[in-house]
């Protein structure tokens, strides 16, 4: 902004924002140009970013001559240096370009097939890895024991029913597959029970060589957990105990929650040709 006041010595007295620029001569002295006012020394005019631009145009208005005062505002800081590209400098960009499309979050519950579809059925020899046979004894008891010559004839042999996994289930990457086990040659199938205390293994009569209802039947299920040459079969009901044999002979077939320690829980499985 500038403000033009009478000087004292004839002419005007030329003022920007509190700076003294110069004189304006009076009418008689109109060829000569506006005398330089100095700035304050602590202020060189270096420092404060001020040009000055003198031009001349013809006008009708009472000055024939007029002063611009170009106040060029420099940048308070010095440029930054350059800088690498950032994930915030493309950010900004993307923010720039793509639209804002707001949704909605739902929770969704997928109910997983409870049904085990059945597959096939395959006869197996089943022997601990102590070597000791499974034997049925009234009324409805299987016990491990050491079978040799002619008594070979009473170890049961097992009818293993095979079944696919459950879909949403990942079993079979694991190798683990849900089988029922049966005695080949009668109704009674091996399944895995709450007895009030603790899960128990025991025998049932029942024909589920069809797809089974996890619901109602998945007590007889148990997963096969192959082991290189071994099996385990844990219980699909009672996860984490496995059906095993104590190391002593003449005793009942349970499960246990406790591998590796007392108990026997890999078995050897040879299919049966008859």
């Amino acid at each position: 902004r500038s403000i033009f006041r009478p000087a004292a010595r004839g002419g005007e007295e030329v003022r920007a924002n509190g700076w003294c620029l110069g004189r304006r001569r009076g009418r008689g002295n109109s060829n000569q140009g506006p005398s330089p006012c100095s700035l304050s020394q602590s202020y060189p005019a270096c420092d404060v970013g001020i040009q000055l631009q003198f031009t001349e145009r013809t006008s009708s208005k009472v000055f024939r001559r007029s002063v611009v005062l170009v106040v060029a505002i420099e940048k308070m800081k010095k440029a930054s240096k350059a800088r690498p590209f950032t994930d915030d400098d493309l950010r900004g960009i993307l923010d720039t370009v793509f639209e804002t499309i707001s949704f909605e979050s739902h929770n969704v519950t997928h109910a997983v097939d409870s049904i085990y579809r059945y597959f096939r059925s395959i006869s197996y020899e089943i022997r601990d890895t102590d070597q000791k046979c499974f034997k049925l004894e009234a009324p409805a008891q299987l016990v491990a024991v050491h079978l040799q010559g002619p008594n070979i004839r009473h170890q049961v042999k097992i009818n293993m029913a095979l079944y696919r996994p459950k879909s949403g289930t990942s079993n079979q990457s694991s190798m683990r597959f849900p089988v029922a086990l049966g005695i080949k040659g009668r109704s009674l199938y091996l399944s895995c029970v709450h007895n009030g205390q603790q899960p128990m293994l025991q025998l049932e009569e029942a024909d589920i060589l069809k797809d089974v209802d996890g619901a109602e039947l998945e007590r007889f299920i148990f997963y096969k957990v192959e082991n290189e040459s071994t099996a385990q079969f844990e219980s699909a009901t009672h996860r984490g105990w496995y059906i095993c044999t104590s190391p002593q002979k003449n005793q009942p077939v349970g499960v246990t929650n406790q591998l590796g320690e007392v108990f026997i829980t890999n078995f050897f499985l040879t299919q049966s040709k008859h």
